[in-house]
């Protein structure tokens, strides 16, 4: 944990000194080369930079660079500096907030995203610099240097144009990788740019005269720009969009191009506006190209998965039609010529249009067909279910699947499928009709025919089978079936069980229906399930099951077979007990505490709840160790841990950290409180007897405990952060003469 902490300490130190000095160095360059009107102040761009990539722990830098600028680059006074500094912390802090709390910016993936930044960053964010360094102006004066009576409104468009054009280009550069632009390398991300920066210097190196021809050229930079923000990597075009800017700004400030050739004193500030549009309108055609290029390759993506799953069902169709040729070789010729018999017909339930094989069936022609109902065609029997199904299907059913007979005058009886879909119109959506396709199941019904009269065949090989099987109704659980083995596991006789239910023999009712989804799901068989049941006679045993839906008799029902693993779920369970538990105490161990408490953190956090972490140990249990042995230093921590579960409350957690270290997690708990649960412990641990009685009459067993508490309003990083802060409270308990608790304040203890 220290070191984790001071990694932690070297890593903000660098990035506090690097944006400090980048945002001093770019201050001191611009006003370096021209400090009289200024175009861009890159600093702006560096605070919120910074802000964005580190967070708030950025302020002190940017609060120090910005009072090294203005005192020392610009000669301020000393108030108007510290109050300018503030203002420049405020102002991308705000924006900060908002892009985090507000629209829970994670980066620019979205034109959502830049639009926030922009609103953010660079109009609230740049405004309330703005605002406070004009207050400081109007208030404490900036010594020599003239204030301008527009001054706020200069501050705040330098500020937004200089954070608008450079911010996005330097958070995406940290962002992205170089195996990602490796890998969208190609042509145009070297002549694109090369064409745009050429371009820009061609125009803006001309000669300052009176022609509105270079303005009219300065437009033309804008092709390739646009086209880099469509073709090339979000992080490229912006990058090359800053550049471009700065060469502008070069440009300009060393009285070239056609911008400082416009007249009028505003002709900077017009300038800074057409840098913010350009820059905006740059960053957010990249998000919108971004935006389309995620969407095409989510299309893709789901087109392989249809293409995937169309391959499947076809081949599944393939194999369905290969078995029954096989089975039925001498009606291949017909079924190969005869489709099934498909119907369209109106909301009305009259036909609209059949096919030839739907002809055939009913032993009419189309003419005859068109305009008339199901009764009228199919008859009593048919036509109901046909009118019933469509009914159905308007009221609300995606699609209805029945089994129907169908017995014509000329025919033998048939049993068909009937499938009815709805028909919409593509454009409205408006249903338009019903469609309707038929399939000859007579043959299938012949052999489940054929298949129960075989059933008591099958069923003396089920009675005899080592296997455990059982088969119960689907609906209510009942038991239609078991066999020798199963009565010998469940310990009772199909024949005392017979028409029962079998729900009260799960551990948990929840685990059948959630077996009855997966084999909706999985096309009615399921594989290798572990459950845990209840044998008749109470006893509680571990099953391995598979399990397939079918038809068992007349009832829709569950076919188990079985296998008991309940020795092997023990072996499971106390394996998994020694990867969690401390050995020596029985309570959870460092991997399971930290784990909890990162879980406890998050809950908190997503809650807004206090929580606390106590960190305590035993004060000189070396010495107890040297003096008494191993032994009784083992059972001096068992007895300690013990002592400590005593005091604890139910979603308390005592843990074992190493030696003589323990932690203690309490959930939606105040420091107010966790302090009297430490004091209540740290009595309980003093009056404890868990010395040997060979102890001296003056030596007593003491602990030291440090107390940290996360808050709503703090800003941990993680779990080990509050434990450490804990430790470091611990540490001063120490310091202090043991024997004490202490609460952690935010101050290091003292090195000893």
């Amino acid at each position: 944990m220290c070191s984790v902490s001071t990694r932690s300490v070297i890593r903000w130190l660098f990035w506090s000194v690097g944006l400090a000095a980048c945002y001093i160095l770019v201050a001191w360059l611009v006003l370096g080369v021209r400090s009289s009107e200024l175009i861009l102040w890159p600093s702006a761009a560096v605070a919120a930079f910074g802000l964005i990539a580190r967070g708030p722990s950025m302020v002190p830098a940017i609060a120090l660079a910005s009072w090294v600028s203005d005192y020392m680059l610009l000669g301020w006074g000393l108030q108007a500096s510290a109050l300018i500094a503030a203002g420049d912390v405020l102002g991308p802090l705000l924006g900060l907030w908002l892009l985090r709390r507000r629209a829970r910016w994670q980066g620019f993936e979205t034109t959502a995203d830049g639009l926030w930044f922009i609103g953010a960053m660079g109009v609230i964010g740049a405004g309330v610099s703005a605002a406070v360094g004009a207050a400081a102006a109007a208030t404490f004066g900036f010594g020599r240097t003239p204030v301008s009576p527009d001054l706020g409104v200069q501050w705040w468009v330098t500020d937004m144009a200089s954070i608008v054009v450079l911010t996005p280009a330097a958070e995406l550069l940290r962002r992205v990788s170089l195996q990602t632009l490796r890998a969208a390398f190609n042509g145009e991300m070297v002549w694109l740019p090369a064409l745009a920066v050429i371009g820009t210097l061609l125009v803006y190196l001309m000669p300052v005269g009176q022609s509105a021809l270079p303005i009219g050229l300065a437009s033309l930079v804008m092709l390739p720009l646009l086209w880099s923000a469509m073709r090339l990597p979000l992080a490229v075009s912006a990058a090359l969009s800053a550049v471009i800017s700065l060469l502008i700004v070069t440009a300009t400030v060393l009285q070239q191009g056609p911008m400082y050739s416009m007249l009028g004193s505003d002709r900077f500030m017009s300038m800074q506006i057409i840098l913010l549009a350009f820059a905006s309108a740059m960053l957010l055609a990249g998000l919108l190209a971004n935006e389309r290029t995620v969407a095409l390759k989510q299309v893709r993506d789901i087109n392989a998965t249809l293409e995937k799953k169309v391959n499947r069902r076809t081949a599944a169709l393939q194999i369905s039609q290969a078995t029954t040729q096989a089975q039925l070789r001498f009606q291949e010729s017909l079924l190969n010529a005869l489709p099934n018999p498909v119907a369209f017909s109106d909301p009305q339930g009259r036909f609209t249009r059949v096919n030839v094989a739907f002809n055939l069936l009913v032993g009419l022609s189309g003419p005859e067909i068109h305009g008339r109902t199901g009764t009228q065609i199919l008859g009593t029997t048919l036509g109901r279910i046909w009118e019933d199904m469509d009914s159905e299907l308007l009221s609300g059913s995606l699609q209805v699947t029945r089994e129907a007979p169908y017995l014509h005058p000329d025919h033998e009886p048939t049993v068909w499928i009937l499938n009815k879909a709805l028909v919409r119109d593509a454009v409205s959506r408006q249903i338009v009709g019903v469609v309707t396709s038929m399939q000859d199941i007579t043959a299938i019904k012949q052999l489940q025919q054929q298949l129960s009269e075989d059933e008591q065949r099958f069923r003396f090989l089920a009675e005899e089978s080592p296997v455990p099987l059982v088969i119960t109704r689907t609906s209510d659980a009942a038991l239609l079936f078991s066999n020798k083995a199963a009565d010998s596991l469940f310990r009772g006789s199909y024949a005392e069980h017979a028409g029962q239910s079998m729900r009260p023999l799960w551990g948990d009712s929840v685990d059948r229906d959630q077996l009855l989804a997966r084999l909706q799901r999985e096309g009615g068989i399921v594989r290798g399930v572990e459950a845990q049941f209840r044998r008749f006679d109470g006893t509680e045993v571990w099953l391995l099951l598979s399990v397939t839906r079918g038809r068992y008799r007349d009832d829709d029902a569950l076919i188990f077979a079985f296998k008991d693993i309940t020795e092997a779920k023990a072996r499971e369970s106390e394996l998994r007990n020694l990867a969690y538990t401390d050995t020596l105490t029985g309570i959870p161990n460092r991997r399971y505490f930290l784990a909890r408490a990162a879980l406890e953190l998050r809950r908190a956090q997503r809650e807004g709840s206090p929580f606390v972490v106590l960190a305590l140990d035993i004060d000189r249990f070396k010495q107890i160790n040297d003096r008494f042995g191993h032994q009784v230093g083992d059972a001096v921590i068992r007895c300690f841990a013990q002592t400590c579960m005593q005091q604890l409350r139910g979603p308390d957690l005592c843990g074992r950290l190493g030696g003589d270290e323990f932690a203690i997690l309490l959930p939606q708990t105040t420091r107010q409180v966790a302090f009297d649960v430490a004091q209540r412990l740290r009595l309980s641990i003093q009056e404890a007897s868990c010395l040997p009685s060979s102890a001296p009459d003056g030596l007593t067993l003491t602990t030291s405990i440090g107390i940290a508490e996360f808050l709503p309003t703090s800003t941990l990083m993680d779990a080990d952060e509050l434990l450490d802060r804990a430790d470091q409270a611990l540490y001063r308990a120490k310091q202090a003469g043991r024997n004490r608790v202490e609460i952690w304040t935010g101050e290091a203890p003292a090195p000893v």
